[in-house]
């Protein structure tokens, strides 16, 4: 498997993109639920880290 590093993966966010795209998606959702349930800035970053390991 291929690991990006930090720069590699903000340059491929930069381009137009399905990269840039999902990451626009993931952002908005998560900061939806962040409007809607109050919760900290901490519950949203554990949850992506523990959604990480289960996407497939």
């Amino acid at each position: 498997m291929t690991k990006f590093t930090d720069e590699q993966m903000m340059a491929a966010i930069a381009r137009e993109g399905i990269v840039r795209d999902s990451y626009t998606k993931i952002q908005e959702v998560c900061q939806e639920l962040q409007a809607e349930t109050g919760c900290p800035d901490e519950d949203i970053d554990n949850l992506l880290y523990f959604l990480v390991g289960r996407w497939q």
